[in-house]
């Protein structure tokens, strides 16, 4: 355990590094970048959905309730959401 390749050591940080160079998040012509981009603008879309129908009294038994900073805020989160949907499925530029 000598911080050789093969050793069994892995330094401090190895574990992000090797997620970012070879494992979950490595260059898979970004299929799965897509997918994690699209799970989180859905969340975002449906979180923003809720805080606006809070902020509107339609949904009750919150603080947020009947305060409209929070269907402004929620509207926001709505459409940050969408354009991080739309920026994900976006059909990449060919190579000219």
């Amino acid at each position: 355990m000598n911080g050789r390749p093969g050793s069994g050591f892995r330094p401090a940080g190895a574990l992000s590094l090797m997620l970012l160079k070879g494992g979950f998040l490595a260059r898979s012509d970004g299929v799965k970048m897509r997918i994690v981009l699209n799970i989180v603008g859905v969340v975002l879309v449906l979180l923003g959905s809720v805080w606006i129908l809070q902020g509107m009294s339609v949904l009750l038994g919150s603080p947020m309730s009947g305060q409209m900073r929070w269907a402004v805020r929620g509207g926001i989160l709505v459409i940050a959401g969408i354009v991080g949907l739309v920026w994900a499925n976006r059909k990449p530029k060919s190579a000219a």
